[in-house]
């Protein structure tokens, strides 16, 4: 495997693992119960709706790294609406989704980059929904740049991850 695909892997990784985990799980502690399953007048879906779905994408994701021959007869519209609606399971679910789809990527060679990127921008994009309704829902503001969870950290957790892993 070429230096630029072992670097992606990880940025990819510690992005998934050391920003956009962490910054979930701030997220959901700070809610009770009723607030992460309650559906507002101007959403479509409640914030552990999303949660379930970032969790259901990354597990799905995870699973197409190990075998890319996997197809999915259904899409991703329903995983909105979650099985379980209990707080510390859901976390659960998530944390050991998170941790599979780091484990593929240290497990494989090549990779598809495209669906790797892809589901790393579609966390992203999902993870600052949600950190908006909690702000806004808690009136509460994370500070997440300021508490180290920076472009700054994660380039250094990277650096430190690739001189480690290519020796």
């Amino acid at each position: 495997m070429d230096f630029s695909m072992r670097e992606f892997k990880i940025i990819s990784k510690h992005r998934m693992n050391d920003q956009y985990l962490v910054k979930l799980r701030a997220c959901v502690e700070v809610l009770d119960e009723q607030v992460l399953w309650q559906v507002g007048e101007a959403e479509t879906n409640s914030m552990g709706g999303i949660v379930n779905h970032i969790m259901v994408h990354v597990r799905r994701n995870a699973a197409k790294l190990i075998d890319p021959t996997i197809t999915y007869k259904q899409g991703m519209e329903d995983s909105f609406i979650p099985s379980v609606q209990d707080k510390v399971q859901l976390m659960v679910e998530v944390e050991e989704a998170f941790s599979s789809f780091c484990a593929a990527l240290d497990n494989t060679g090549a990779i598809d980059m495209y669906n790797v990127y892809h589901v790393v921008e579609h966390t992203a994009y999902h993870l600052g929904q949600i950190i908006d309704r909690v702000q806004r829902l808690a009136n509460y503001r994370f500070q997440f740049v300021q508490t180290g969870l920076n472009e700054k950290t994660l380039r250094a957790i990277v650096q430190q991850s690739l001189n480690t892993s290519g020796k």
